[in-house]
């Protein structure tokens, strides 16, 4: 059974963040880092799929459609393995609070919409500690769908579900992918113990939520810069 990094006897903490594209979810970890940083405390951010040794193969995979669902799900666990061992572990050994946008729920939620088998995908991500707390921002398919194109003129390939043939209308491809990923999500919500947030409500309300649940669940005095 997995653990999260308290119960793993870790200094550090992790907060993770989920949620459908769009839901609100950048912004949120964004200003809770900014919020910690403030009060001087040790804070690391990390994000899905940014380590530097599998980016540019990602990248080109994306480009000439050349990922199968088994390949999208093996370079995903290859850059989360690698910033897990170069990066979360020895930070939370060391007191880090370490902020993760998106964890291996992710994985867990795409890559089984995708086709991959539910057990095979877990156990992918069998060496990961569980985050200590978890929110997960649950917004309405459009609102989602209105933050993305607010932010840029069109959906890209694979956020609209594109590379599963499940309309020839990226908006109504996003909206039946997106909708099986929330599904997913929300199956998920009571066994790994989500903090769901309202997403749909004002950014301000949304953040209060999560300080006052990070304040309640973690001794932030523990994690002062000062005491390093």
């Amino acid at each position: 059974m997995m653990k999260t990094f308290a119960e793993l006897n870790f200094p550090g903490r992790l907060i993770a963040v989920e949620g459908l594209d769009g839901s609100g979810k950048s912004t949120q970890i964004y200003l809770l880092k900014r919020w910690l940083e403030v009060q001087g405390l040790k804070v690391f951010f990390s994000e899905w799929n940014s380590s530097e040794l599998v980016k540019s193969a990602t990248s080109k995979g994306k480009k000439t459609n050349l990922l199968t669902p088994t390949t999208f799900s093996l370079i995903h666990a290859t850059d989360f393995a690698d910033r897990y061992e170069r990066h979360l572990v020895p930070l939370l050994r060391a007191g880090f609070l370490v902020l993760c946008d998106r964890y291996i729920f992710t994985a867990f939620a795409r890559d089984t919409v995708r086709g991959c088998p539910p057990e095979w995908v877990r156990g992918l991500y069998s060496f990961a500690g569980l985050p200590d707390l978890t929110f997960f921002f649950k917004a309405h398919l459009e609102v989602s769908l209105q933050r993305i194109l607010d932010g840029r003129p069109q959906l890209k390939y694979f956020e609209a579900g594109m590379d599963l043939r499940l309309s020839s209308d990226p908006y109504e491809s996003f909206r039946i992918f997106q909708g099986r990923l929330l599904e997913q999500y929300l199956a998920m919500s009571t066994e790994f113990r989500y903090k769901v947030i309202d997403a749909n409500q004002p950014v301000e309300a949304q953040q209060s939520v999560l300080r006052q649940v990070v304040k309640e669940s973690i001794d932030l005095s523990r994690y002062t810069a000062s005491r390093a």
